[in-house]
């Protein structure tokens, strides 16, 4: 894979460009009076605002959530895409989580504080959801989680070694390792942070959540200060990403414990 295309990966697929199939799905699962679904397909493809409004409806979401082998028929960036978004909108209605996470944020010194309009503008933004979407759906190859790339012969599961790759690689490289520490560290804390308290518990691992928390925010920080940001139209995203690292960690925790596990919810 080049190193050009591997950066066009970090936001690969799009509302605008679902598959043929992700879209008769869509379709098929929304549309209820109507079976000329092919018809309704060149109709609203590319069309995003209509496919957004049709992905976050509750008869979608419900027919995915009720009837699981049903995920089978659609992408991994379809079902997260769905899911994120969700999310998202619920943190948006959450009032208490509001309040205690501007309280938080605004507890670690940001240079800019946090208020209501600017949590809200990170919840609202689309192309983070869209960034995040992209990235869980190369996770879903494992290989993809400790190299950007999916070369097992390069792969670190640790970011010391992330970080050393990056001081011998050239320019471009080196904005793609940032975003992958960002991703990686996101990743954990948002979808498996049982994982990092078990290895810091138990397993006698000098590292925290706060530390992944530091180099996150950190990575993603100089990702969006890079040359290839502003090439790629990331800047914004990128820097949302490091700004706002704590809150899209607890929605991604939110994401995973509310539809991937909602017995463990229950039980919570």
């Amino acid at each position: 894979m080049e190193k050009e295309e591997t950066i066009q990966e970090l936001q690969k697929e799009s509302l605008q460009s679902l598959s043929d199939r992700d879209l008769l799905f869509l379709i098929e699962s929304y549309v209820t009076r109507r079976n000329d679904y092919d018809n309704i397909a060149s109709l609203i493809k590319g069309d995003e605002d209509v496919i957004a409004k049709m992905i976050d409806s509750d008869r979608v979401f419900n027919n995915v959530m009720n009837c699981t082998e049903r995920i089978l028929e659609i992408s991994p960036y379809f079902l997260f895409s769905m899911l994120l978004r969700r999310a998202f909108k619920e943190k948006r209605k959450d009032s208490r989580f509001i309040e205690r996470t501007i309280e938080a944020l605004n507890k670690t010194e940001p240079v800019i504080p946090w208020n209501k309009s600017r949590l809200m503008s990170l919840l609202e933004d689309t192309q983070v959801s869209n960034y995040i979407a992209n990235m869980l759906a190369q996770f879903t190859e494992s290989s993809r989680l400790y190299n950007e790339k999916g070369d097992e012969a390069k792969s670190h599961q640790y970011i010391v070694d992330m970080i050393t790759d990056s001081l011998h690689s050239d320019n471009i490289e080196k904005f793609h390792i940032y975003c992958h520490i960002g991703n990686y560290t996101l990743f954990l804390t948002g979808m498996i942070p049982e994982y990092i308290k078990y290895r810091y518990e138990y397993k006698r691992r000098p590292v925290d959540k706060h530390y992944y928390v530091g180099f996150g925010k950190t990575y993603y920080g100089l990702a969006s200060g890079h040359t290839n940001a502003r090439k790629n139209r990331l800047t914004g995203t990128l820097s949302q990403l490091s700004e706002g690292f704590e809150v899209i960690a607890q929605v991604l925790s939110f994401m995973n414990r509310e539809y991937f596990y909602p017995a463990k919810a229950v039980l919570a």
